[in-house]
């Protein structure tokens, strides 16, 4: 593997799927990852299951300011940190597939893999010991890895009361996707930090959200192998400070044991490809993640705008209780071609343009690093074509007319199920952009909010009845010249959106 590929651009051509070249792979299900860490012989701490869920309208929560307007003078205690992890990752429903339990989850994931993690430290937290755990969605509980005071990483200037930990597990998507899979471990490990994000929200908890760490710092904090599986993101629960405790780097951390670092590794049979170890390590030092702010439209396209369109001021019309579209959360592909009114069509914009720049609760280099655009089809109520959005100006701009929603399904490896979409919603990124403010880490930012925005169209499609099914699948030069992209131009996600047929023949 050459240098290029410790780069943004060079990681993203290297791992890029190009027609009629895509290697043979067929999956090991005899070394398929498990869906759980395990840590025989440490306890566990039960979560209770009585939990007082936020009656809230999922509309009213999404489109809230970010996370600084949120306050909270009292500690959380044991059932509000159960409330956020049940519905940040929690299970929704169970089946039986080819005579296995399936669990389905309140947060998406390419390929249902879910390769990220929870992790809790707790500083004061009433009900729970001072210590650090592990979170078990599937047991519905924490255990308990250090129980000891701990350091808040990264430092900040606030009381603490508690930090969750979002990491990923490269194998459990490397597994079906090689070396490509990097992308779509971040990429997951946002539509997680964007459900707790609006979790923590919805239970008035004050907090920030934290990309920039010392990686080594925090794998040995958490009992990482650090080959294996790398922290993402942290969020910090802040208190008043005179009711917080003490936090301070200073505390020393003895490293955790080899059978603890041996969780990471999830199957029997692993492969590691270098193409992930290399940009994650080029990425490893901070990117300064708050220091550039780039034009909302920083990705260039040929041309200049055919048209602007502004979204509708009216207030939002649809109402929706928030818990209930977690649970009702799915992938759906079965789109039918119906017409969608310009009354929901602009309620889902809205949403996600509420979701973005200034006003979204992300730190600003998420913000600067990603461009938000819709390919709306021959049944939206505005003009077929590829359009942008501009959340300050609260406008879209037509970039080309007309339909490109079948090439584009093409373009998607040929899944031309997408071909019946209402919308494709699209998030596009420069990448020598990333590289030259950025350097490697920059990759990490576009990912991570391509995930969190991509997690929010899965709930506003749930809220409005409509199907939502994220794609990573993508012949990325063939795409990228359909947008009319330059060369550093590139769509790192997409997510098919409209009317689907339901189980009982209706169309919603």
């Amino acid at each position: 593997m050459n240098d290029s590929a410790s780069t943004a651009l060079g990681y993203h051509r290297a791992t890029s799927y190009q027609r009629y070249q895509i290697s043979p792979h067929a999956l090991d299900w005899a070394n398929q990852p498990s869906l759980v860490k395990n840590y025989p012989g440490l306890p566990r701490v039960p979560l209770p299951r009585d939990l007082d869920l936020p009656r809230i309208d999922y509309f009213t929560r999404a489109c809230r300011p970010g996370s600084e307007s949120h306050t909270s003078d009292v500690a959380p205690d044991l059932k509000q940190i159960a409330a956020a992890l049940q519905l940040s990752h929690g299970v929704t429903a169970r089946a039986v597939h080819s005579g296995q339990p399936f669990y389905y989850r309140s947060v998406a994931s390419a390929g249902a893999l879910y390769p990220f993690e929870l992790y809790l430290t707790a500083h004061g937290i009433d009900g729970l010991d001072a210590g650090l755990y592990y979170y078990d969605p599937l047991a519905f509980s924490l255990t308990v890895l250090r129980r000891q005071p701990l350091p808040a990483i990264p430092r900040v200037d606030r009381a603490v009361a508690a930090t969750f930990y979002v990491t990923g597990i490269f194998f459990r998507s490397a597994w079906k996707y090689r070396g490509r899979a990097y992308r779509y471990v971040v990429l997951d490990a946002g539509h997680l930090l964007e459900n707790l994000r609006l979790a923590l929200g919805a239970l008035n908890q004050r907090f920030s959200i934290h990309l920039d760490f010392d990686d080594e710092q925090t794998a040995n904090l958490l009992g990482l192998d650090s080959e294996l599986e790398v922290c993402l993101a942290c969020i910090h629960l802040h208190i008043d400070t005179d009711k917080g405790t003490d936090t301070a780097n200073s505390i020393e951390l003895e490293p955790l044991s080899a059978d603890i670092r041996q969780a990471s590794q999830v199957s029997g049979r692993e492969v590691a490809y270098p193409e992930i170890l290399n940009i994650h390590r080029a990425g490893s030092g901070s990117g300064g993640g708050g220091s550039a702010e780039a034009s909302s439209l920083m990705v260039a396209t040929h041309g200049n705008p055919l048209a602007r369109i502004d979204l509708d001021s009216s207030t939002l019309p649809i109402a929706a209780d928030y818990t209930q579209v977690l649970g009702r959360r799915r992938s759906r592909r079965n789109f039918i071609p119906a017409s969608v009114s310009r009354e929901n069509f602009m309620t889902f914009v809205e949403t996600m343009a509420q979701s973005m720049g200034s006003r979204s609760g992300m730190p600003a280099a998420c913000r600067s690093a990603l461009t938000a655009g819709i390919l709306a089809g021959e049944n939206m109520p505005l003009p077929p074509g590829f359009y942008l959005l501009d959340p300050e100006k609260r406008q879209l701009e037509q970039r080309i007319a007309g339909s490109l929603i079948e090439a584009m399904a093409a373009a998607c490896l040929d899944q031309m199920w997408l071909k019946h979409a209402g919308l494709h919603l699209l998030f596009l990124t420069d990448l020598t952009y990333l590289d030259e403010i950025w350097g490697a880490r920059g990759y990490r930012y576009a990912m991570i909010e391509a995930g969190s925005l991509g997690q929010q169209a899965y709930l506003a499609a749930t809220a409005l009845g409509w199907g939502a099914c994220g794609i990573g699948a993508i012949y990325d030069r063939e795409a990228a010249d359909l947008l009319g992209l330059t060369e550093s131009g590139a769509l790192v996600y997409l997510v098919g959106l409209g009317p689907v047929k339901t189980s009982a023949g209706k169309t919603r």
